[in-house]
């Protein structure tokens, strides 16, 4: 009863695609897989966890990036 809607491996994306003016892909997205997405009673919020053993330095920049981009710090456990 602490949670609700506890959702797994939730994408987010940070840099959509680049394609040129032909449509051919240049660049592939750049996207965030949060471990666990849930709405927390007592924050009144939700909350997109990461459960992290090492903190890689793409992560971190993946961590910076859904802050600027979406507005949200990850929880890290």
């Amino acid at each position: 009863g602490k949670i609700k809607d506890l959702r797994r491996q939730v994408k987010y994306v940070l840099i959509p695609a680049q394609r040129d003016a032909r449509g051919k892909l240049l660049e592939h997205e750049c996207s965030y897989v949060a471990d666990f997405v849930y709405y927390d009673f007592a924050l009144q919020q939700e909350v997109v966890e990461d459960a992290k053993g090492m903190k890689t330095d793409v992560y971190k920049i993946k961590k910076k990036l859904m802050l600027y981009v979406h507005g949200i710090q990850i929880k890290e456990s």
